[in-house]
């Protein structure tokens, strides 16, 4: 078993950011002025520097943006993966808020079978899979991770590496977790990735192209 080849529910580890972040308050004049920008909201990595301070996001269309409004106080040089909202103008971007991602690991080499989670969505993003699941908790660790099950006719067949860990299950909380494609080395461009995930009610599979 690799230590870090899953990440837990609740800390920062791995480059994992698990903060709801309210980086800019709207402030405007009279009362009934349109304070509400155009948000856009997608996920993205967002880069600090050698002091900490969070400077820059790059979406998964590989677009750049400096941050108008840099946050201090995290990990020196690491790049979070988050869902970002923010406005963005020419090359700088408003960030107003970033909720934390998982970055998803290779778990291959535990042995424990997945246990089931509600799955909200799941979809590809540049060079990501990218999910919003459900899981059901009382505020104890859960584990996160992928594990490649078998490779059949350039079909390279994955699971979700969902442990609950003990946790009860009580109220829904919502996670984001990102598959970084390029982490899936033995898969040769252009073959067929189909991700198993294994729910409430029953398993089921998304299909997507390296």
């Amino acid at each position: 078993m690799k230590p870090n080849s899953v990440l837990p529910f609740g800390g920062v580890r791995g480059g994992l950011l698990l903060l709801l972040l309210l980086l800019f308050s709207c402030k405007g004049g009279d009362e009934g002025s349109d304070l509400y920008p155009n948000v856009v909201t997608e996920f993205a990595m967002i880069r600090t520097d050698d002091a900490g301070t969070m400077r820059e996001l790059t979406t998964d269309d590989e677009r750049t943006y400096t941050i108008s409004n840099p946050l201090e106080g995290y990990e020196k040089n690491v790049t979070y993966r988050a869902v970002c909202g923010y406005v963005p103008d020419g090359q700088t971007a408003t960030l107003y808020h970033a909720t934390g991602a998982y970055l998803l690991r290779d778990s291959t080499l535990l042995a424990s079978e997945p246990d089931a989670i509600k799955v909200t969505s799941v979809w590809q993003s540049g060079r990501y899979i990218n999910m919003q699941l459900a899981p059901l908790t009382q505020g104890g660790r859960q584990y996160w991770g992928y594990r490649i099950d078998s490779l059949r006719s350039r079909t390279t067949h994955l699971s979700l590496h969902h442990r609950q860990n003990g946790d009860p299950l009580s109220y829904t909380l919502t996670v984001y977790a990102s598959l970084p494609v390029d982490s899936l080395q033995q898969i040769p461009a252009g073959d067929s990735i189909a991700l198993h995930i294994k729910t409430f009610n029953g398993e089921q599979v998304w299909r997507f192209r390296k």
